[in-house]
């Protein structure tokens, strides 16, 4: 759910197949309602509360699965501790460290059985693991702050991107070259979406806003128009079609989220502070694993949303290459992260009011899981 008005457009690649399986999915485990509701960004989820979300567990904590002491039991042979990932989306380039560490056996090598379940329209990460049904999430840095703000007590413990991938998509014919230039224009973006409550307050723009429904139907037939997007997949698919299209990326606006942001509860992080260990330390190496080996990769991927191709993926992992693992990712790591970097959002959420109280940031992140450079 947090990702679901953002990426809309992508689910005009989901083919019918993979929605089903998703639906089985979710017919399967159930939707469990909260009282409380965590919201996204409309660059990032938007504020308006997910119902939906999913559990295996009546009520409280997931019970986990304690893996057994390898001395005694024959062949070194272990038990291995089932465990739980929500992404933000289904399946793509974006998550594909996660699925580089599945493929690979990193997670098993962990003594982790992983699940990697994918997010969608009616899934909400933060919520599921909030409730305990999930141990781990993947979610934007201001839906987090959203989410904590809310009462869902969730920690980041690694950002995968460094830049946030999202912006406003434009036809490569008009006369834009920055934020200033959409003034006048029609603007297809998310109801309520944080970097654009920035963007319109930094530049105050005049634009008539369209609300984004997935579509980029609109945004075709109205040459002068902006729709948001990801560089990522987005000016690939209007290529595919014969637009061709330039982007002004918000982070180079200043507004610049730690983005696909996996996180866990304040509960496991202080009861299980081995298995979030575990489970970091073999996420970033599936990532390191995939930056020289995504064509390896991908035909995995697509098992997991098989209507993916493989040149969409190879655009869209070259697209990303370096907002995973430049700034401060080329030093510190993969998914390392800055207390300035969350302060500033913070700040920036207060500024245009998607947070009314000031969060000690301090609380909302941590790099104590990372593996040392």
């Amino acid at each position: 759910m947090e990702r679901a008005k953002e990426r809309g457009a992508r689910g005009e690649r989901i083919g019918s197949a993979f929605i089903r399986q998703t639906a089985a999915f979710l017919c399967l485990i159930g939707i469990v309602a909260l009282a409380s509701a965590c919201g996204g960004n409309g660059g990032r989820p938007t504020p308006t509360p997910a119902p939906a979300d999913t559990g295996t567990a009546s009520g409280g904590e997931k019970k986990e699965t304690e893996a057994a002491d390898t001395e005694g039991e024959s062949a070194g042979q272990r038990e291995l501790v089932k465990v739980t990932q929500v992404t933000n989306w289904f399946a793509e380039p974006e998550h594909g460290g996660q699925y580089a560490a599945l493929m690979k056996g990193f997670y098993e090598e962990a003594g982790l059985d992983m699940t990697i379940l994918p997010g969608g329209p009616q899934v909400s990460a933060t919520q599921i693991v909030g409730s305990g049904n999930a141990e781990f999430g993947m979610t934007q840095a201001d839906s987090l702050l959203l989410a904590r703000e809310q009462g869902i007590p969730i920690v980041a413990i690694a950002a995968t991107f460094q830049k946030n991938p999202q912006g406003l998509i434009y036809h490569a014919d008009q006369d834009i070259r920055d934020f200033p230039d959409l003034n006048g224009r029609t603007v297809f973006v998310a109801p309520g979406a944080a970097y654009w409550e920035y963007l319109k307050k930094k530049y105050d723009l005049k634009v008539e806003e369209r609300s984004y429904t997935g579509s980029l139907a609109g945004f075709i037939s109205d040459p002068a128009s902006v729709t948001q997007g990801y560089i990522t997949s987005e000016p690939f698919s209007l290529k595919q079609q014969g637009i061709e299209t330039g982007m002004l990326l918000h982070a180079d606006a200043g507004y610049d989220p730690y983005a696909n942001v996996l996180f866990t509860t304040e509960r496991m992080i202080r009861e299980r502070p081995d298995l979030v260990r575990a489970f970091i330390e073999a996420s970033v190496k599936g990532w390191d694993y995939y930056k020289d080996h995504y064509e390896e990769i991908h035909p995995f991927l697509r098992e997991y949303n098989p209507d993916l191709t493989l040149e969409a993926m190879e655009y869209g992992a070259k697209a990303q290459m370096d907002l995973v693992y430049g700034g401060d990712a080329a030093e510190g790591g993969v998914g390392i992260m800055t207390e300035e970097r969350w302060r500033t959002l913070a700040d920036q959420m207060l500024e245009i009011g998607m947070l009314k109280e000031d969060p000690d940031v301090t609380k909302a992140f941590t790099n104590e899981f990372l593996p040392a450079r």
